[in-house]
């Protein structure tokens, strides 16, 4: 019998979470972390709310994650004194370098994923998958 696609979906995402959550306690992280580091390194002074919709997490999700980070030493938080709405959110440079650890590591899952998948095949997934959130969501991926 046939694998149904769904199942397909969530055994491939399944496996690649187990795998790149394998080693998170080496760079310090725990689940949710990564993508809200990188949120921060992208968008300075940012409202919780925006990292929460970025991230499809509630903000009191964020609002945790973001303590744990500040406790670990990986970002400082401090009130943007022009808007009491937003922080200013910086990463150190344990975060950084947690980050860049964490931003290799994901890289090697990917090429050990896509291991025997063509260029063209490789950009047609992404663009599938793209779609496939759009679909699900109602938000583009940019």
């Amino acid at each position: 019998m046939k694998t149904p696609f769904y199942m397909l979906v969530f055994k491939a995402f399944h496996a690649q979470r187990q795998k790149n959550r394998m080693n998170m306690n080496a760079f310090r992280l725990s689940p949710g972390q990564p993508k809200v580091l990188r949120y921060i390194q992208n968008h300075k002074d940012c409202k919780l709310k925006d990292i929460a919709k970025e991230c499809d997490v509630e903000s009191a999700t964020v609002s945790k994650i973001l303590d744990n980070l500040e406790e670990k030493g990986m970002i400082t938080k401090a009130i943007n004194p022009q808007n009491k709405r937003a922080y200013q959110l910086n990463l150190t440079v344990e975060g950084q370098k947690a980050l860049e650890k964490w931003d290799e590591h994901c890289l090697e899952i990917e090429q050990i994923s896509l291991k025997g998948f063509s260029e063209k095949e490789k950009q047609q997934f992404q663009d599938y998958l793209s779609r496939m959130y759009t679909n699900l969501t109602g938000k583009e991926i940019l």
